[in-house]
């Protein structure tokens, strides 16, 4: 383990490419709205991140810098101000040009299985792989898809894999337990009332779903429309907060 970390420190230390610096001031709203002290820190973590894990090209796309930093670069928003981990059940992320068609299996509401196949711009596992669409990530980056980003939905996934299992909780510090249950219980209820009685929602629906796609859709939110989540969702916002140690409303514009 000390091995490991000596030569993440080591990696930390080179100095970022010119390149990839531009490309990330001209590709990603984020990277251009940072404070300077995280956008140094990022660019550490990115450095640690491409030496760590795998690209590989799929549908005919080829694994370019362009494609490795720019999902780099959104993967490690979320690990900005905390003990730095590295998605460590990841090894290797998959890139295919636009969306594609994964196998889907799941049962309806009198118990019998449904099998086919639906478009997808993402998908990941506990261990192993994480799968992305290239215009998708491209599109999130630039802030063209609202408050949707692929690469921060799937890598909160991996974060909430690692307490075990998928549930809408990751691994928190013990003190903000009670607080985040409280608060992602009754905003999980209240984004299913609203659905089943027809009414307007400010989350996206497909949160709904399942607990763990609810975290996943609310981190969105939170790096992508911070303002919005954080006036009409204050606990939410507040509790995001908490385990980030970020504050995107305080430095993304709306």
């Amino acid at each position: 383990m000390w091995l490991r970390e000596l030569k993440r420190r080591r990696l930390k230390g080179r100095p970022f490419p010119g390149a990839w610096e531009e490309l990330l001031w001209e590709r990603s709203l984020l990277w251009r709205h940072l404070p300077p002290e995280d956008r140094e820190e990022l660019q550490g973590h990115i450095q640690v991140f491409l030496a760590e894990k795998r690209f590989e090209g799929a549908g005919g796309l080829t694994v370019t810098d362009e494609v490795r930093v720019l999902i780099a670069s959104q993967a490690c928003l979320l690990m900005l101000h905390r003990a730095a981990d590295y998605f460590p059940g990841l090894y290797s992320i998959v890139v295919y040009p636009s969306g594609y068609l994964a196998p889907k299996r799941e049962r309806d509401q009198v118990g019998a299985v449904i099998e086919g196949v639906e478009a997808r711009s993402g998908e990941t596992w506990p261990r192993g792989t994480l799968v992305l669409a290239w215009d998708a990530v491209l599109a999130g980056a630039a802030g063209r898809a609202g408050c949707s980003n692929v690469v921060v939905h799937e890598f909160a996934h991996q974060l909430d894999y690692q307490s075990g299992e998928a549930d809408g909780a990751p691994l928190l510090p013990r003190e903000l337990y009670p607080e985040w249950s409280r608060v992602w219980g009754r905003e999980y209820a209240r984004l299913q009332h609203a659905l089943a009685r027809g009414l307007p929602v400010d989350i996206s629906p497909y949160g709904a779903k399942h607990p763990a796609e609810f975290f996943a859709v609310v981190v969105e939110q939170f790096f992508m429309c911070p303002q919005g989540l954080k006036a009409r969702h204050p606990e939410l916002y507040q509790v995001l907060r908490r385990y980030f140690q970020q504050d995107p409303a305080s430095w993304l514009p709306r």
